[in-house]
């Protein structure tokens, strides 16, 4: 079986990337208030400062790798029977949700991907939901529509 054909949006690089500043930016914040409390209690500040700094150096490496990794792993396709994901950096993941399954479809946007015109549809059966992220708000509302309508017609035809 061939691998899905869709991608995401390019601008879901950027999205990402957002979202691992903010992360640092937690960690910077967090790690000021573990130098102030370092300090006031007299904790070996060497010992915290190495903490922090290992974890600000592995979300740096994250931001500069992950990314464009994901994006270039992340695809989907949706058929007349199935919505097919393929995505994962080190292990690979290989989703089909039959469309006879589907219970519900829905699209959403946090503010990062508001921000930058994105959304994310998600495909809920009874026991898990899957998301597909960094589609455009448009192509997003579109898929939902499409998604919706497929597994209507599916459940019709058992």
């Amino acid at each position: 079986m061939d691998l899905p054909t869709h991608r995401l949006d390019p601008r879901m690089l950027k999205v990402w990337r957002q979202g691992s500043l903010v992360a640092i930016a937690v960690t910077l914040a967090i790690a000021a208030i573990a130098v102030a409390l370092a300090l006031h209690f007299s904790w070996p500040l060497p010992i915290v400062c190495g903490i922090a700094a290992a974890i600000l150096l592995i979300e740096l490496i994250d931001l500069a790798i992950s990314p464009r990794i994901q994006y270039e792993t992340w695809r989907y396709d949706v058929t007349p029977t199935d919505v097919d994901l393929y995505t994962g950096i080190f292990v690979k993941k290989r989703i089909i949700v039959p469309l006879v399954r589907v219970q519900h479809v829905e699209s959403k946007q946090g503010p990062i991907m508001k921000a930058n015109g994105l959304a994310s549809v998600l495909v809920s059966t009874a026991g898990e939901s899957f998301e597909i992220p960094g589609l455009a708000e448009a192509e997003a509302a579109e898929l939902r529509d499409r998604v919706a309508e497929l597994a209507r017609l599916a459940k019709e035809d058992v």
